[in-house]
C-alpha cells in the first residue's frame, strides 16, 4: 500500500529491544499453549485494543497516536539521547551535534515581525526590552551580545523575578521596522517603558551587566555603573505603518 509506513533496520531493532525490555520485566507470563484459550485471549485484547477505531467514536482517546490507542498502554515513554561520539571518529562534526530541547523549554527572547510590533509594543505596555541584530554585520558582537541578555533574563529568573519581556527584531528581514526604529549599528539593545524608549544600548555588554540595567529600570535598583552617563529620554516608541 502506498500509505504505509516501512521500518527501517533501525527502527526494527530499536522496536525489538523495546518489546524483549517489556518481556523481561514480566519473566512469569508463560506461552499460552491451548489453543482455545490462546484464541479467547486473542479476541479479549482486540476488543480491549481495536486496530481501527472510527474518529468519530465518542470513546476515542484524547491523547492516540492516531490509531485509536496510545502506544505509551504498551511500552513505557521512549525517550532520546543524544550520544556523543568519540572525537576520533573521522566523519564526526561537532558543529552539527544534536542538541535537543524540552518541548516546554521558555525562550528569554522571540523574535517578532513587523505585523506583530503594534500589537507587542502598544497593546501590552509591561516592560519590553528589543534587540536589534543583523546576522552580516559583526557577526560574533550580535552573536554574543544575544547570548548575553539571555543569561541576564536567567538572572533576573533566579532572583524569583518576572523578566521584562524581551524581543528580537532581524535587521536583514525587517529592514522598515528597523529604519523607523532608528538602528544603524548592530547590534543594539532598546530598554523601553511605558510606550516610552529608556535607554539605547550600542555597547558590548556582560548578563551582569545587562542584568542590573534591567533591576534599575524596572525594579528600582541603584544605577549601576554602566548607566554613568544616562540621560533623561523622552523619546517615545515609534509606530509602524503595515503596508495592506
Amino acid at each position: 500500500m502506498g500509505d504505509s509506513y516501512q521500518f527501517d533496520d533501525d527502527e526494527r531493532h530499536e522496536w525489538r529491544d523495546k518489546i524483549r525490555e517489556v518481556i523481561y520485566k514480566h519473566p512469569e507470563i508463560q506461552e499460552e499453549l491451548d489453543p482455545v484459550e490462546k484464541l479467547n485471549k486473542m479476541q479479549k485484547l482486540m476488543a480491549d485494543y481495536p486496530l481501527v477505531v472510527d474518529e468519530d467514536d465518542p470513546d476515542w482517546p484524547e491523547d492516540a497516536d492516531g490509531w485509536g490507542f496510545n502506544l505509551g498502554q504498551f511500552f513505557d515513554k521512549i525517550t532520546i539521547k543524544n550520544a556523543k561520539k568519540d572525537n576520533d571518529d573521522d566523519n564526526y562534526d561537532s558543529e552539527n551535534e544534536v542538541v535537543w530541547q524540552d518541548d516546554d523549554y521558555i525562550r528569554p527572547i522571540k523574535h517578532i515581525r513587523t505585523a506583530q510590533w503594534e500589537e507587542t509594543v502598544f497593546k501590552d505596555i509591561s516592560p519590553l526590552i528589543i534587540l536589534v541584530h543583523n546576522r552580516y554585520k559583526r557577526p560574533k558582537e550580535n552573536e554574543r551580545v544575544w547570548n548575553e541578555l539571555e543569561k541576564a533574563v536567567h538572572i533576573i529568573w533566579n532572583c524569583r523575578l518576572p523578566s521584562p519581556r524581551c524581543v528580537a527584531v532581524d535587521a536583514v528581514v525587517e529592514d522598515a521596522l528597523v529604519s523607523v526604529l532608528n538602528v544603524s549599528v548592530f547590534p543594539e539593545v532598546i530598554f523601553t517603558k511605558a510606550g516610552k524608549i529608556l535607554y539605547r544600548e550600542r555597547g558590548i555588554r556582560t548578563a551582569d551587566e545587562l542584568s542590573k540595567m534591567m533591576a534599575f529600570f524596572y525594579y528600582g535598583a541603584a544605577k549601576p555603573p554602566c548607566l554613568d552617563c544616562l540621560g533623561n529620554s523622552q523619546e517615545m516608541i515609534p509606530s509602524v505603518a503595515i503596508e495592506s
